[in-house]
């Protein structure tokens, strides 16, 4: 059972198929139907968060990842205990921490889909970009998950991943549920002060 960033890695270099889904602030005001939208310029779409509440209401057989509680809106994820938390910050952590490199190691293996903006098409892991909007790709969500189901091949494994807003978790769980012999893997925005983006606080402060 995945429970860290080591169970991650060592997941993907012994190939077996998993998704990991992050939950933080944004899901839960999509959730809660708030108005506007986050620092990413992703709005808070009403329909969006039925989606995500329906699908953390339910036990899913994937990890689900739940940001620090010092984080999190009060009772946001209390509300939801029949799902197995682990850290949505692990990657985050293991940036900060200099340990990205056993990731990257990881992904060399790998046959890497990466769904995000036109920026992180440089990353060298990459084998097929699918290039989305830097901000609210929910508006084309029926379009993006054809494109995705488009790449994927039979007896084929590859490893998607997504920096796609908070959308992603809506993806994820449909794709899983599709075909659970992939591995798709929610990234956020670990990786854009790799392609020279700052995003976020912490990422001025890395070492890379």
């Amino acid at each position: 059972m995945i429970k860290n960033y080591d169970d991650i890695v060592e997941s993907i270099l012994l190939r077996k198929p998993f998704a990991f889904t992050r939950w933080g602030d944004g899901e839960w005001l999509n959730i809660a139907k708030a108005p506007g939208g986050n620092c990413d310029g992703n709005l808070y779409y009403h329909d969006l968060g039925e989606a995500l509440e329906e699908i953390v209401s339910t036990k899913q057989e994937y990890v689900i990842g739940a940001q620090d509680l010092a984080h999190n809106l009060p009772s946001s994820v209390h509300k939801y205990p029949q799902q197995d938390w682990i850290d949505a910050d692990i990657f985050h952590k293991a940036s900060i921490g200099g340990r990205m490199y056993l990731l990257a190691e990881a992904l060399e293996d790998e046959h890497v889909v990466y769904i995000g903006n036109k920026d992180l098409k440089e990353l060298p892991f990459i084998n097929e970009f699918i290039e989305i909007p830097s901000s609210n790709i929910w508006k084309e969500k029926d379009d993006l998950l054809r494109r995705v189901q488009s790449t994927i091949e039979k007896d084929i494994h590859k490893l998607y991943l997504f920096s796609a807003g908070m959308a992603t978790n809506v993806f994820i769980d449909k794709l899983w549920k599709l075909d659970s012999t992939q591995t798709y893997i929610d990234v956020g925005s670990v990786f854009d002060p790799y392609v020279g983006k700052h995003t976020r606080s912490y990422h001025k402060h890395l070492k890379l």
